[in-house]
This record gives structure tokens, sequence and C-alpha cells, in this order.
């Protein structure tokens, strides 16, 4: 968008729809920054904002006891990442939903670890100051000793603060062999992507006493077992309070209730990307709509010879 943008200037034709363009976008990527990490960020030499610490496990629990709510959204590259970590985003997750945005999947099992490493990596070095939460893909913890060895490869090749695995009371001892391995893990429970061919359908979770009975009895279960965070997709608020006040740790919701202590959407779905939102997202920006036009400039300038103009040459010294 930048490179669009310096482009463009001086074609006074299109520069201020451009202008105008690019400040809505900054506007709508700077929402998602909560007051308290504004405090927390100060201005460089170049005047670019960055935050000023690095965000660990221990800055979320301290959130969670002083109820400072924790924003938090999906990342999978690398310039991306900058942009939100200079926004204040204080925690990004590497989904395996990267195999529907970016891969154009029609399901998340078709990300595969090593396209999950990589993204990992490439998200970490444009954030090296947030939390980075990356996702276990389907098949990578089909045992514990494979899962152990996996989510180690997250951490020790990628540079993630700690894994996210869709579970329940059955990955009990999964969990409880990573964490005795130095492996933090975020527990995803609720509706579980990786398992809807096997569950027929994405609708909600805890619809019934039942289903909310087990789904809080499996969160104190894992978090028993060394789970330090928990991430809720899909659930009614009433089990979403419940979570948080049956466990100590910090409860993420995905369309998940306000009593969760932090809540995260798909970047995608947020910037408009997505032909398909959930109800819970709540659209910030028209991105496609930035990005057409960019191009729909760039191919009039080149068919109308006004690309590249002198100063886009190299000169013969």
């Amino acid at each position: 968008m930048p490179t669009a943008v310096a482009v463009s200037e001086g074609w006074g034709r299109n520069e201020l729809k451009f202008r105008l363009q690019k400040r809505n976008f900054n506007i709508a990527t700077m929402v998602c920054m909560s007051t308290e990490t504004r405090h927390s960020m100060k201005s460089g030499a170049s005047g670019e904002q960055r935050t000023t610490r690095k965000i660990t496990l221990a800055v979320l629990r301290q959130m969670r006891l002083e109820q400072r709510p924790i924003a938090m959204l999906t990342c999978y590259d690398f310039p991306t990442a900058q942009i939100l970590a200079d926004a204040g985003v204080p925690l990004l997750l590497v989904g395996d939903s990267a195999a529907t945005t970016v891969l154009g999947e029609k399901s998340t099992v078709h990300a595969t670890m090593d396209f999950m490493l990589t993204i990992t990596r490439a998200v970490r070095k444009g954030a090296p100051g947030v939390f980075l939460l990356a996702d276990m893909p389907f098949g990578s913890y089909p045992t514990v000793e494979t899962a152990v060895e996996n989510a180690r490869r997250f951490l020790s090749e990628a540079g993630a603060d700690a894994v996210k695995m869709e579970c329940d009371r059955r990955q009990e001892p999964m969990i409880a062999a990573m964490s005795a391995a130095g492996i933090p893990v975020c527990a995803h429970l609720g509706l579980l992507p990786q398992h809807v061919a096997q569950e027929g359908s994405y609708r909600y979770r805890g619809r019934t006493q039942e289903e909310a009975d087990r789904l809080v009895a499996d969160g104190v279960a894992l978090v028993k077992a060394g789970a330090v965070l928990i991430l809720l997709e899909a659930v009614p608020d009433t089990v979403s309070r419940r979570m948080v006040e049956a466990v100590d740790c910090p409860v993420l919701g995905c369309g998940a209730g306000p009593s969760c202590h932090g809540h995260v959407v798909v970047l995608h779905d947020m910037l408009g990307l997505s032909s398909q939102t959930p109800r819970f997202v709540e659209r910030l920006a028209d991105l496609p709509s930035v990005i057409s036009q960019a191009a729909r400039t760039w191919v009039s300038t080149v068919e109308n010879r006004e690309y590249p103009a002198a100063r886009h040459q190299y000169p013969i010294k």
C-alpha cells in the first residue's frame, strides 16, 4: 500500500483519493489498539510508534488481574506483523486459519507443519515484542511424543512464545508432558475447526447445560495439567463467565462473549477480505476497495504512459 501511494504522488487526479483511502485504512488498523497499550508506546527518531516492552505471559497474567482487556488478532506475514505491532496489538495468533485466508483452502486442516513454522517465523521477525501464539496444525499432535517435539519446534525454530492446540480432556496427558518440557500451551475449547469433519458442522458449542458443564470441566482439567491460557471459540457468554470463574489463567474468546479476559478475530474478517464473516466479527475496514482502487490506478497510469516518469528512472552518470 505505501508503495502504491508513493508511486501515485504527483498524479493530481488520483492523489487526493489515495490519501483519503490510506487515512481510512490507518484509522481502521488503529481501532484495535487499547488505551493502556497506547500509554506504553513511544515515538522513535523516525516518528514511528513502537511498543516499549516485551509482552510476556507474566504481562498477560497481570492484565487479567487488573481486568484490562487483551486485544488479539491473527497474523500470517512479516509486513502485517509490523503494522499490528506498531498499532499496539499485544498478542498475535499465527492461526491455521491461514490455510483458508491465505491459501484459499476450504478447511484449516490443509495447514502443514512446514507452512506454519515458516509463517510463524515471519511474524516473529515483524513483531519481536508481542506475545506470539502459534497454532499446532491438524495431524501435528497424534501422540504425546510427537506433540512435544512439534511444539518445541515452534518455540526454538520459529520464535513462538506458546502454542495453541484444539483439545478436550483427552489431551490432558499431552498438555502435562508439554508443560513438563517447558512449553507454554493454550488449550482451545468450544468450536474446534480441525474437528468439523468429525463433528459435522460449525455450530456454536455449549448449547446445552450438559455441553456447558463438559466444556468448563475440560478447561479446569487442562489448566490443572499445565495449560497457561484458555481460548474459547463460539460459546455462549454464560460458559465463558463460568470458565473465567473456574480457572486462574487468562481466558481468551473468539466469539465467546464479553466475560473473557481478551478477544480475538481473524484479521482478514475484520478488514473485509473474507467473503463470509461470523456474526461476532466487527468489520472495521474495506481493504478490498483500497487495494482495488490502487490496482486500477496502476493499470491506468501504465496504459496512459504516465508511468514511468522521469523521477522513476535511473540516470547515466
